[in-house]
């Protein structure tokens, strides 16, 4: 799975590049800054993780940026706690799949990227039983 990771802190953004690599199925993609999010626009993530701090507003502007144009891909927001309750109304505007609490507490970010994992197996799963049946039909 193709993995975007666009975050300004460099200790957070090295966290979650390393939580990622313990898993073989992510290929990490590292930008900076709207460079960054562009990345969405030339190659295919399954999902992104952006840093978000609605009192930096130029990170705000890479959310609404990479929804711009990006309305598909699974985004998780990596912010302080304390920002979730400021972000919740935003969670629906743009499509935002949950919240990650920085700093980095290493048992729920792993235990978001199973949960991710296992929910992205039972959508192929699904998907190979639904086109099994229709071929079954033919």
């Amino acid at each position: 799975m193709e993995v975007l990771l666009v975050e300004k802190d460099p200790l957070i953004r090295d966290q979650v590049k390393v939580g990622l690599q313990q898993f073989d199925e992510f290929h990490v993609t590292v930008g900076q800054g709207i460079a960054g999010v562009n990345e969405a626009r030339s190659r295919m993530f399954d999902c992104v993780f952006l840093g978000v701090d609605p009192r930096q507003k130029d990170t705000t502007k890479l959310l609404q940026h990479l929804r711009s144009f990006d309305t598909t891909t699974e985004l998780f927001v990596l912010t302080d706690p304390r920002n979730v309750k400021d972000m919740a109304v935003d969670k629906g505007r743009y499509d935002i799949h949950s919240f990650v609490a920085t700093p980095i507490v290493v048992r729920d970010f792993f235990g978001l990227l199973g949960r991710f994992l296992e929910r992205r197996t039972d959508r192929k799963n699904s998907a190979l039983r639904k086109q099994e049946r229709v071929g079954a039909r033919r």
